[in-house]
């Protein structure tokens, strides 16, 4: 069901500070982008053998206080854990409902030519999932 950790989504504070310390680690941009539909700027870094790590900046106060919350002085946390499937996205839903997982959307996205599904924390034991069916988005 569960093919591969795709990318590991961190969300941060400092957008080209996170980005300035990935890349002293050694590791290299792949791409950026803005989406102003979800209030956040991305960067994408990918590490080993395809994983990736990608950071996300909130680009408003508002987004900032739900992806980071209100403490302050907190740079980043892990916001969710994207996992590519080995099936149809629809289909892994399916099971996944069945074990009591609910999604944020009722039917996968298309992101970047791919269909995606955010799992809700509060039903995958506080963990949000992303499943991530590659190049299965049609125009």
């Amino acid at each position: 069901m569960l093919k591969r950790i795709d990318h590991i989504g961190v969300v941060v504070h400092d957008l080209p500070r996170a980005k300035e310390f990935l890349e002293s680690l050694g590791l290299d941009l792949e791409f950026e982008r803005e989406l102003p539909d979800r209030e956040v700027k991305a960067a994408f870094y990918r590490v080993g053998d395809g994983a990736r790590i990608e950071l996300i900046e909130p680009t408003t106060s508002e987004a900032r206080r739900r992806r980071l919350g209100d403490r302050v002085g907190d740079k980043a946390r892990i916001e969710h854990i994207a996992v590519e499937v080995d099936d149809s996205i629809t289909k892994v839903m399916q099971m996944l409902r069945g074990l009591g997982v609910e999604f944020v959307a009722p039917q996968p996205v298309a992101i970047d030519g791919n269909l995606n599904a955010f799992s809700r924390p509060d039903t995958s034991e506080g963990i949000q999932f992303q499943l991530v069916e590659r190049d299965a988005a049609t125009a």
